[in-house]
């Protein structure tokens, strides 16, 4: 703001003294009456370019003040808000040199000059005078310059869930390390960067989750029992999911598939089983979400077996804690699992028993023991042999092989924690093994920044900055997808199309691939509608279909990063942690008084 002050100066009544007599002189000689009226016509003109050149000056010493007072007025809020102990005097002193130095030849005056350490407040109303030029012949002598400015800041949690490929070619040196120690090495980087600015980390509100991926994520079992040691009740144990029985169908009295998908009554009717057209025939809740498990179980001759029947049936196996995903509506979805429908329930990881005598098969039961009517000629039947439900009725009390836990076996995960030695300890445990599947770390990743089930330690959304760098080194490449031979994944299996994608019975590697690109894009849309930010970096040298990827799931182009080398990820991870830690503060100015 600028404003008139003081009376004159020596010189400017000088100068004022000067243009009178010049008037006068004019007056006095009579041939000059066509001078002293022009000379009249220039004096408005004369005004008011005076004042457009005082104005000038006026205005940019007005913003030079005002930067400066923006300036100093952030810093000390974001000093004030970190360290609310720091004494106010000793700020406002500081915020004084500062002006000083940043108004340089000026001699600043404040109105207003306050920090108040318990809200954060900063409060500036800076000013200066300067003299006119030109305005002071028409009795502007001076001009007061005012720049005021408020800043606060309010302390932000911040949660970061990383998610690292864990997968088998992780296995692969780079740089002079194996891929796998670079990785943990970043991680280790992006944390300290973040963590930096903070005099005390366990008492910063500043969390990390761990999420190592590759084909499957596993959640620790504090987090899938509840505090009497029971399964949480967000697992669908029971068959209220769509996708539950997909691969164990029930079953009739006769050892024969129950619901009738293919021809004839008698045989072995499970070649006819098709995964993906199950939820046509089962009873299903009033909003189409679930089964109905109490119409299921009251259909005539029926016999049923459930995930967790299959694992209570083996001595020797404990379920891992690997999940698929979720099905019907809540398949590409973060919404809160609730009771009322079935599908919003996490279904638990479990890989069925393949073909026996075949090599590369996940072959831990016979596919002919119990109730099973598959049998005789019908023994060189793969697709018979997978979908066969009965024989898991009669297997004996050992597994072997890999069992139903199949390829569930990374190292745990660890929800959102500011507990350090918990996260190097998990880091640590990270290994290379098995093949990729991002839309499995990008979806566990995300359910980490959920504030409810399957973790509810984080913050409501609007109430923290959510961050997600996800960090692969390859292509999506489901196992053997045109074959049961260890290749159940997150999706189930690939071949039986169950995300409608038009694939044939035996898709080519290719085929497959795109689907799982496809869905992992849809997983990224869906959490960047959430408002999370995704740090998106590619470890190698990126085909075409994973720069799409990265490119459609990074928020922006300055957070899609492809690192060619070890030193390059360590970087990008270094470059990550320092964003991050800059917004633990949100910058907001409250409204003048």
């Amino acid at each position: 703001m600028v404003r008139a002050g003081s009376p004159r100066t020596d010189a400017a009544r000088n100068e004022a003294k000067k243009m009178k007599n010049l008037f006068k002189r004019f007056a006095a000689d009579e041939k000059g009456t066509a001078y002293i009226m022009a000379a009249f016509a220039v004096v408005p003109l004369f005004g008011m370019t005076g004042l457009a050149v005082d104005y000038t000056n006026a205005v940019r010493t007005e913003t030079q003040i005002e930067t400066a007072a923006q300036s100093v007025a952030l810093h000390l809020a974001k000093r004030t808000t970190l360290n609310p102990n720091i004494p106010a005097e000793d700020l406002i002193a500081e915020g004084k040199g500062l002006m000083a130095e940043m108004v340089k030849g000026r001699t600043l005056s404040y109105d207003v000059f306050q920090v108040d350490p318990s809200s954060g407040l900063v409060r500036i109303v800076a000013k200066t005078s300067i003299d006119t030029y030109l305005m002071h012949l028409f009795g502007q002598d001076e001009l007061t310059v005012v720049g005021r400015k408020q800043a606060q800041f309010g302390r932000r949690d911040v949660e970061v869930a990383i998610a690292i490929d864990n997968s088998g070619s992780m296995g692969n040196w780079s740089g002079g390390k194996r891929m796998i120690d670079a990785a943990k090495d970043a991680t280790i980087v992006l944390m300290d960067a973040a963590s930096d600015a903070m005099d005390d980390f366990d008492n910063a509100d500043l969390r990390f989750s761990l999420v190592p991926w590759h084909t499957n994520v596993r959640v620790p079992e504090a987090y899938r029992t509840d505090s009497s040691g029971n399964d949480a009740w967000w697992i669908d144990w029971e068959g209220r999911s769509t996708g539950h029985f997909n691969y164990l169908a029930p079953y009739n009295n006769d050892g024969g598939m129950y619901f009738e998908m293919g021809p004839g009554n008698s045989g072995d009717r499970w070649q006819h089983h098709d995964p993906s057209r199950l939820v046509d025939y089962l009873p299903l809740e009033g909003d189409g979400d679930g089964v109905d498990l109490d119409a299921l179980r009251a259909l005539p001759g029926i016999n049923i077996i459930t995930r967790r029947d299959v694992f209570n049936r083996f001595s020797n196996v404990e379920w891992a804690g690997c999940f698929e995903h979720r099905h019907g509506d809540y398949r590409f979805g973060f919404d809160a699992p609730t009771l009322d429908d079935g599908d919003s329930l996490f279904v638990p990881h479990m890989a069925p028993d393949e073909r026996d005598g075949w090599g590369g098969r996940n072959n831990y039961i016979s596919d002919t023991g119990g109730d099973s009517n598959v049998g005789g000629n019908k023994v060189n039947n793969e697709h018979s042999r997978v979908m066969n439900t009965p024989k898991y009725a009669g297997a004996p009390s050992n597994a072997w092989g890999l069992g139903p836990n199949g390829k569930c076996n990374t190292a745990p995960m660890i929800p959102l924690t500011d507990d350090r030695d918990d996260l190097e300890d998990a880091i640590d445990d990270m290994q290379a093994n098995g093949n990729t599947d991002l839309t499995t770390g990008l979806s566990w990743a995300m359910h980490t920044l959920t504030p409810w089930e399957p973790f509810d330690n984080a913050a409501d959304f609007g109430e923290a900055e959510k961050i997600l760098v996800f960090m692969t080194d390859g292509d999506n490449w489901p196992r053997n997808p045109g074959h049961y031979a260890t290749s159940y994944s997150s999706l189930q299996y690939p071949r039986d199309d169950l995300l409608d994608k038009n694939l044939p019975n035996s898709p080519s590697q290719w085929q497959a691939n795109g689907v799982f690109d496809d869905a992992s894009k849809e997983f990224c849309t869906s959490i960047k509608n959430l408002g999370v930010k995704i740090y998106f970096v590619y470890f190698g040298n990126p085909s075409s279909a994973a720069t799409q990827i990265m490119n459609h799931c990074a928020t922006s182009s300055e957070t899609a990063i492809a690192a060619a080398d070890s030193q390059e990820l360590e970087d990008a991870f270094r470059k990550i942690g320092d964003d991050i830690g800059k917004l633990r503060l949100s910058h907001y100015t409250p409204p003048e008084d």
